[in-house]
């Protein structure tokens, strides 16, 4: 059993257990979902992929390719468990908690956030908001190459693992509380007046997303908030000078998310204080279980 843990990396672990999730909620839904054969070729597909990389980790020299694609690992595992969930989420829980998050926001301001804020809507304030809304998708990628280049691997993994259970436990609270957002929630679309006209690239941004997030269902937490806070989290870590630029970013992401109608200002501190508890977990846990079982995912 210590040999079989010494192939494995905590990346893996995390990528499996989650893994493992996702497949108990596709044998309940098996019995009423149209999506039997998507998603057994998608689950089957991903441990395969998983075993063929915790192979090729083991070579004594790989090539080029292999090396790009043990990179490129926790990125595609990630993408791919994201796109299957909306296989399986309507089945485990079909009740929308979009009515109770926007009273929430009621109760806590006063007043509803993507409505307050349309004040201060304008074409070149819409531009910027969606191109930060936008960054986020790379703005991980930046600290964790920054990493890689440095040869610091152990740094990278943990950096890796911390990220992995901040998205994964999101994903699963996607199944306890289903929700759109405000840009789909009836009663408050009626009350928003303003429409969200950009210059050049909103609505390539807006469209591309649209196409591209088949589970519609990723409202609370806010996982921009919580990977963009990780993101901020790593960097603190290991790169404070970046701080003075990624700090008023931050910022400006959690701003885009009211201001494009994505998330409710609850789903906001959702996302805060999940990250927290994702970093709190890492904490606690990564050095002891690295040290006594497991490698880095790449080397």
């Amino acid at each position: 059993m210590l040999n079989l843990y010494k192939k494995l990396s905590l990346v893996d672990v995390v990528n499996l257990i989650f893994w493992l999730a996702i497949f108990i909620f596709y044998v309940i839904s098996f019995p009423v979902s149209i999506y039997k054969l998507h998603g057994f070729l998608l689950l089957s597909g991903l441990l395969v992929f998983m075993a063929y990389i915790i192979k090729i980790r083991q070579l004594p020299k790989q090539k080029k390719w292999q090396k790009i694609l043990l990179l490129m690992y926790p990125a595609i595992f990630l993408v791919m468990i994201f796109d299957g969930i909306h296989l399986v989420l309507p089945y485990i829980n079909s009740h929308v908690y979009d009515k109770e998050l926007y009273e929430i926001d009621r109760w806590l301001l006063g007043v509803n956030p993507t409505v307050w804020i349309e004040q201060f809507i304008n074409p070149y304030v819409t531009e910027l908001m969606y191109i930060l809304y936008f960054f986020y998708f790379p703005m991980p990628l930046i600290i964790l190459s920054y990493l890689y280049k440095q040869n610091k691997f152990k740094e990278l993994d943990k950096a890796l693992v911390f990220m992995l259970i901040t998205y994964y436990g999101a994903y699963l609270l996607y199944f306890l509380v289903p929700a759109l957002g405000p840009r789909y929630f009836p009663e408050l679309v009626a009350q928003q007046k303003v429409p969200l006209n950009g210059l050049w690239l909103t609505d390539v941004i807006r469209d591309t997303i649209s196409a591209l997030e088949h589970n519609k269902f990723d409202a609370f937490p806010s996982l921009h908030t919580a990977i963009s806070l990780a993101t901020i989290m790593i960097i603190v870590q290991y790169r404070k000078k970046w701080l003075w630029i990624f700090i008023p970013i931050f910022i400006g992401i959690l701003i885009s998310l009211i201001y494009c109608r994505y998330h409710y200002f609850i789903d906001i501190i959702a996302g805060v204080v999940w990250t927290l508890i994702a970093f709190a977990i890492t904490e606690k846990f990564y050095d002891k279980l690295y040290q006594k079982y497991f490698v880095t995912f790449i080397r």
